[in-house]
């Protein structure tokens, strides 16, 4: 990195130079996803769709065990290991591939159990575990990207890895008989997307060239609670379309998934903006710039509440859109889906700060508390709600979301306040923000 870029890091202006191309190619990347949203929701059947859904849940959820969430120790290493980091990266991405062969052969040992656990069926578990490993290689390539400021890089190959497997996937879907339109939706997504994560991997294990346990061991010690916290906050997210399928069926959760598919947008957006800021925050947490952060802080919290009144503002017409005119169902649960994910990139800003101070076992402790019971909840609640008042049970999930997540922003505060960086917060102007965006939902 040369000098001129380190004399910058924690500016205001690298951050929003940089931030801009990564937030920008990320819109324009998921605007793909909306517009062939549609194509694929006439496409495909809806116990189809709801079987999709089911398996790009379970994708997403696993992914954060079979990578060890190694990509998000890569921004905090960064402090520790300037002289070796090639070498740091290439250890955890090495560490991250060889955990996910030995849950793969976990998984073909357990037989029919997983799939039985999953609701995937067999013949699509190989291409899931082949998408995991390279899956986290890639995502540790962008948090090396993002650490240096090289959102060109990130967002250059975010687009390809977007619309290459989409465009394979629409053309596979189209030709394909009704009987393996599914299979050519995964197939068709899945496998160039693993393939471009590949590329990553070697791109990675050139530039660093060794494996070493020393940096392993801190990879794990740091990420292992990061691990725990991000698959209990997932599981929050994913059991929506999970459960539904447990207890309400797949035509019931194509419901939920159209819902879930125009909130992911806006899900990826904010991910997007709260990746853009981690190496800023990290930057001025390590410079001591209170009153930079403080302001950072709010502007963002204003910024992620704005966009989710708009996405609420026009939610019928983006629910008609991504559902072809056939889920208007799906309407009434995208207040409350957008006002969750909203907290939940709030709560965001406090888990970086924990992780710059290696103190993330509390938050992942109390996300493990808060998920299990969200997902007890909506285990037990969705099938009372639905036997009385039928065909509404759905209509209970936003309201555990938003309970959920707004119990994990109030401890994770509180967390932070007990590391000593309570003061690079003005939670009152947060909380106002907050509320405001609640009382809108609510109207």
């Amino acid at each position: 990195m040369s000098e001129q870029l380190h004399e910058k890091r924690g500016s205001a202006g690298l951050a929003v130079k940089a931030g801009f191309w990564y937030v920008v190619s990320t819109f324009l990347v998921k605007g793909l996803s909306f517009i062939t949203h549609p194509i694929f929701a006439g496409l495909l059947s809806k116990e189809a769709l709801g079987a999709f859904s089911n398996f790009a849940s379970w994708e997403t959820l696993l992914l954060i065990v079979t990578s060890l969430e190694m990509q998000n120790t890569v921004a905090r290493a960064y402090y520790d290991f300037k002289e070796d980091f090639n070498k740091y990266v290439s250890s955890v991405t090495l560490a991250s591939m060889s955990f996910t062969l030995i849950l793969y052969g976990v998984a073909l040992l357990c037989g029919d159990w997983f799939t039985v656990v999953t609701s995937i069926p067999r013949q699509y578990v190989h291409v899931l575990f082949f998408m995991l490993m390279f899956q986290s290689c890639k995502q540790i390539y962008f948090a090396k990207e993002r650490t240096f400021y090289r959102y060109k890089s990130v967002a250059v190959l975010s687009a390809v890895n977007a619309l290459v497997p989409t465009l394979i996937a629409v053309a596979l879907v189209m030709i394909a008989p009704e009987a393996d339109k599914l299979s050519g939706r995964i197939y068709g997504f899945y496998i160039p997307s693993a393939l471009i994560g590949l590329g990553c991997a070697l791109f990675l294990l050139f530039k660093g060239k060794s494996f070493s346990w020393k940096y392993c061991k801190y990879g794990f010690a740091l990420a292992f609670p990061l691990m725990l916290h991000y698959l209990t906050a997932q599981l929050l997210n994913s059991s929506n379309s999970i459960i539904t399928t447990m207890r309400l069926g797949e035509e019931v959760n194509a419901v939920v998934s159209t819902a879930s598919s125009a909130n992911h947008i806006m899900t990826t957006l904010l991910v997007a903006v709260s990746g853009a800021v981690t190496t800023w925050l990290m930057d001025n947490l390590n410079q001591e710039k209170v009153k930079a952060v403080r302001r950072g802080t709010l502007l963002y919290t204003l910024g992620i509440a704005a966009m989710g009144i708009a996405v609420i503002l026009f939610t019928p017409e983006i629910i008609y859109i991504l559902g072809s005119g056939k889920y208007p169902e799906s309407v009434p649960l995208m207040p409350g889906f957008v006002v969750a994910v909203v907290l939940q990139s709030a709560t965001t800003i406090f888990t970086i700060m924990l992780t710059y101070q290696k103190r993330v076992l509390g938050t992942a402790v109390w996300t493990g508390i808060v998920a299990v019971g969200s997902v007890a909840a909506k285990y037990f609640l969705l099938p009372w709600y639905d036997a009385v008042n039928p065909g509404q049970g759905v209509m209970m999930l936003p309201y555990i979301n938003v309970v959920s997540f707004a119990v994990l922003f109030i401890t994770n505060y509180v967390l932070v306040c007990r590391t000593g960086l309570g003061r690079y917060l003005n939670i009152k102007a947060i909380g106002i923000v907050l509320v405001g965006l609640l009382g809108f939902m609510l109207v």
